[in-house]
C-alpha cells in the first residue's frame, strides 16, 4: 500500500488538543479519504494508516 500522505493543522477552537492534526490520503482527494486525527502530526498519520490498513484487511 502506497499513501500519499496530506497533513493539517486544524486546530479547532476548543479546549481539548486531541484532534489538532489530520491526515488524509492525497490519491483519494479529501473528500474520499478517510481521516486520521491526534494531537500530533504523528499521532494524525498513525491514525490514517491504522484505518488504511484495517480497510485492505476487509
Amino acid at each position: 500500500m502506497i499513501a500519499c500522505i496530506m497533513t493539517d493543522h486544524a486546530y479547532p477552537p476548543i479546549p481539548v488538543r486531541g484532534a489538532d492534526w489530520c491526515a488524509y490520503d492525497d490519491r483519494r482527494g479529501a473528500d474520499a479519504s478517510p481521516y486520521g486525527w491526534g494531537a500530533t502530526e504523528d499521532e494524525a498519520i498513525t491514525d490514517l494508516l491504522e484505518q488504511l490498513e484495517d480497510e485492505a484487511v476487509e
